[in-house]
């Protein structure tokens, strides 16, 4: 009889520890989901540089070339870039500027500028837009990046088929 008592008692015990772990594994679960769809939704990440290229003429001219690109399935609009042209002491000795004012979902928009001949990377400075509603984003400014390094240049299969991301296309 004591041995029943206490086979009872340690499958209680297993019932309740089997299903803390199961509580447990469903709460981090769902905290992992809800952390990956606020990352996919991000506002703050749907405007991308997708093209950081330096070119350069026959002259020894430079050209800097930019592209940034909504690969969300939101529009924004009023949107305004600055670029910073840093010398190897991060001090800017250059800028571009520009923007759009649409940028349908999988539009890009892009910039070009002279590039300065003791420019060795880059920095977004100010990134500026107004999404649905009229809430307007200000980021920047961003750490500098070597000339080449851009944020996202294509959606992957995952990213098409869960809707986080719009292939590139032209602005029309």
């Amino acid at each position: 009889m004591p041995e029943d008592a206490e086979n009872a008692r340690l499958r209680r015990w297993r019932r309740l520890a089997i299903g803390t772990w199961a509580a447990m594994a469903a709460l981090a679960a769902v905290s992992f989901m809800a952390m990956f769809v606020m990352a996919a939704t991000d506002p703050t990440e749907n405007i991308a540089l997708s093209r950081n290229d330096v070119v350069s003429a026959p002259s020894g001219e430079r050209t800097w070339r930019g592209t940034f690109w909504n690969h969300s399935d939101s529009l924004y609009t009023n949107l305004d870039a600055v670029i910073l042209f840093l010398d190897k002491d991060g001090n800017p000795v250059g800028q571009a500027r520009g923007g759009a004012e649409r940028l349908e979902p999988g539009e890009t928009f892009n910039l070009q500028a002279t590039l300065p001949a003791d420019a060795v990377n880059m920095r977004i400075y100010q990134l500026r837009w107004t999404s649905d509603g009229g809430h307007r984003a200000v980021l920047g400014p961003y750490r500098p990046w070597p000339f080449g390094y851009v944020m996202d240049t294509e959606c992957g299969e995952l990213r098409l088929k869960i809707g986080s991301c719009v292939p590139q296309r032209e602005r029309s």
